[in-house]
């Protein structure tokens, strides 16, 4: 069985981006699945619970690339390029 660490270490399976706080919203660290169908699995952690569990949801592609979008609107930093979390949203990381 693998360890907690294991378990969610980024791999070739997983993207992870790191927003900053801003705007009233704390840091958030969002792990994003590969796309299957549309849809993606989101898991996500902030300030709020970093030690805890991720916050986990199933959401359109589109969805998901809406919160990197907005947090780039609200001139956020972001651990990675837009056109690279879109490349992986659509199934082709660079």
């Amino acid at each position: 069985m693998p360890t907690r660490e294991e378990r969610h270490t980024p791999g070739p399976e997983e993207m992870g981006v790191l927003i900053s706080a801003g705007g009233g919203e704390p840091d958030r660290l969002i792990m994003l699945g590969r796309p299957s169908r549309g849809r993606v699995l989101v898991r996500e952690w902030s300030t709020h619970n970093w030690s805890g569990a991720p916050d986990e949801r199933e959401l359109p592609t589109e969805h998901a690339y809406a919160i990197f979008q907005r947090a780039a609107d609200d001139r956020r930093r972001i651990s990675e390029a837009l056109p690279d979390i879109r490349a992986w949203l659509e199934g082709h990381p660079r």
